[in-house]
């Protein structure tokens, strides 16, 4: 190699990496309303941007479809909450979150439900159903978790029927509780703060 090109590469290299050090470096102290900062960092708290926790039950939500199709359920434990997620084929059903005080029951037979922990919600879903119109399942995941999270215990189906489905979170003491919606996918969560 020339020594000339060899300066020029490392030339572009130098400029390279001082370009990259300015995209690193702190953003402003604020800017305007509905401007983005430029940080690059994933040190952010992506929580900051959701609504708070709320301690008043029960807290509900509209649909966006008459009948949801349950595809997925997932739960998980993040700084500060315990996260429950229900996936639907296309839109949200209604939804009602309220606490329960047992003797626990499921639906519609009114045989005693099993769920761990000290204190319990109850989730109804009206039109969110693993029960396809035709026949046969929408989800054939497990309908039963005991995670042992710091917040969250248990979660169990309690029921699914004529389209409503209900589920019950055993909690290890009283939570507020933050609920949201999203789209693609279609899902609704709830966080169960510690």
């Amino acid at each position: 190699m020339t020594r000339a090109f060899m300066l020029l590469t490392a030339a572009f290299i130098t400029a390279t990496l001082v370009g990259c050090s300015a995209v690193l470096a702190d953003p402003p102290a604020s800017s305007g309303p509905g401007l983005p900062t430029s940080s690059p960092t994933a040190s952010a708290d992506v929580t900051e941007s959701l609504a708070p926790f709320i301690c008043a039950m029960p807290i509900s939500g509209a649909a966006t479809t008459p009948r949801a199709q349950i595809s997925d359920i997932r739960v998980g434990e993040h700084a500060g909450f315990d996260r429950i997620v229900f996936e639907f084929a296309a839109g949200t059903p209604q939804y009602t979150i309220e606490r329960a005080q047992p003797p626990l029951e499921r639906d519609p037979s009114g045989l005693p439900a099993t769920v761990g922990g000290g204190s319990f919600l109850r989730i109804v879903l009206h039109g969110g159903t693993v029960q396809l119109p035709n026949g046969g399942t929408s989800y054939a995941g497990p309908t039963s978790y005991s995670p042992g999270f710091t917040r969250l215990k248990d979660l169990q189906s309690a029921g699914d029927f004529e389209a409503v489905g209900s589920w019950y979170v055993g909690m290890s003491g009283d939570a507020c509780v933050r609920a949201f919606t999203l789209t693609a996918p279609s899902r609704l969560v709830i966080d169960l703060q510690h």
